[in-house]
């Protein structure tokens, strides 16, 4: 039997990756990228919309029930002044309702001036990206 020479098989081929292929890695990377952004941009617009939903919602049920319960008492109060200090009553009440009134009115301007930042989580992540892009030197 005749012995054929066979070249030597080479047991670590390595891929040539050309350059259309290197851009579409570099594509297919940065529209990961992307897409993950706009997802925490979405989550964070969901957040914002829930605390705003919930601020509005709670705020207004809890002037409502004030309200009402404030109107009793105060009727209650004045039916048992009735006879002697009605009028020093309903002026020690509206000073009363005007005080708390005011502090609501602050406490809410404040509340909103709380509020979360919109976009943090998508800034802090974009700053990320471009520390890890920038080239140090």
């Amino acid at each position: 039997m005749p012995v054929v020479a066979t070249a030597p098989r080479n047991l670590n081929p390595r891929p040539s990756i050309g350059l259309m292929d290197s851009i579409r890695t570099t594509l297919a990377t940065t529209a990961k990228l992307v897409r993950t952004r706009l997802d925490i941009i979405s989550t964070e617009l969901e957040e914002q919309r829930e605390w705003l939903q919930n601020l509005i919602i709670f705020g207004l049920a809890g002037l409502f029930f004030i309200s009402l319960g404030l109107v009793l008492v105060t009727m209650f109060v004045v039916t048992i002044f009735w006879e002697t200090h009605r009028v020093a009553v309903l002026g020690a009440f509206s000073a009363l309702y005007l005080g708390v009134g005011i502090w609501a009115i602050i406490t809410f301007r404040n509340a909103l001036h709380r509020r979360p930042k919109l976009f943090s989580a998508t800034a802090e992540e974009l700053a990320k990206d471009e520390a890890q892009l920038t080239v140090k030197r």
